[in-house]
């Protein structure tokens, strides 16, 4: 039996080093990586490596992923769920919808179509990429609560409805969602919060998010220049991916700073 990973985004940036990552770990058993991309690029990893073409935001493509593994390899020890965009250069109510659709959506769908193979592995985890956007502080006091106590799914599509409508009709500010254009702060927001709510509904799996700080990625430099090379990113996720982690779930993990180059620790978010 193999320790089988999947790995979405894992085509370029942060994704490419996590996957080396996982390849260069010790492991309990030889590791048969699934390096997912929408255009299932193959990056000449050393190892048992597959590139699977995948659009998270496309279910019939995730349902083929799934189907695929449970035949060849009947479960899946960990899954990363690294894929995402940031489309608020060009902020509209349409690149935000997509923006929630990729990040938020397609996410959540990941983690509902392969939670049956991971809990065929004892000890699976997930491991869902934040960032340090999904800070609640620039939120109203009332949505900053609701985001802490969510308990069911329902509640997280509620938040993400109503700041879409706020969007929409450019209430942003006065809804309580802070300054406009902020639509993947907001997705992330929302992966943190089914994050905790999955993590209460499936103890079988360890699910957690992270952010893995300002990484040298074309979405890191969107900002500036980030001061972190892509393997000091992957720390934290390889970290909540593969070490002992003491049974924590449901939580964000981070480094003390975005700069930071340690494996990360729980944060408040």
């Amino acid at each position: 039996m193999s320790f089988v990973v999947v790995v979405t985004g894992a085509n370029r940036g942060i994704g490419t080093a996590i996957c080396d990552g996982i390849l260069s770990a010790s492991t309990p058993k030889p590791v048969v990586l699934y390096a997912c991309s929408r255009a299932g690029k193959n990056l000449g990893l050393k190892g048992k490596v597959e590139y699977p073409k995948l659009d998270i935001t496309d279910k019939t493509q995730i349902q083929a992923l799934v189907d695929k593994i449970k035949k060849d390899q009947g479960g899946v020890d960990v899954l990363i769920n690294n894929a995402g965009v940031n489309l608020d250069d060009n902020y509209s109510l349409e690149t935000a919808k997509q923006t929630l659709e990729t990040n938020y959506r397609g996410t959540l769908e990941m983690c509902r179509s392969f939670l049956p193979l991971l809990k065929k592995r004892q000890g699976s985890r997930i491991v869902n990429l934040s960032s340090v956007g999904s800070q609640l502080n620039h939120y109203s006091p009332v949505i900053q609560e609701r985001f802490r106590s969510v308990k069911t799914l329902e509640e997280v599509q509620g938040l993400a409805d109503e700041y879409l409508s706020a969007v929409g009709a450019n209430k942003v500010k006065e809804s309580g969602w802070g300054r406009p254009q902020l639509a993947y702060s907001v997705s992330k927001a929302l992966m943190n919060g089914f994050t905790q709510v999955l993590a209460k509904e499936n103890s079988e799996v360890l699910i957690n998010a992270c952010c893995p700080g300002w990484v040298s990625s074309d979405m890191g430099h969107l900002i500036g220049k980030p001061p972190k090379s892509l393997e000091e990113g992957a720390r934290v996720p390889l970290n909540i991916a593969l070490k002992d982690i003491g049974g924590t779930t449901g939580k964000y993990w981070a480094n003390s700073s975005v700069s930071g180059t340690g494996e990360g620790q729980v944060q408040k978010w």
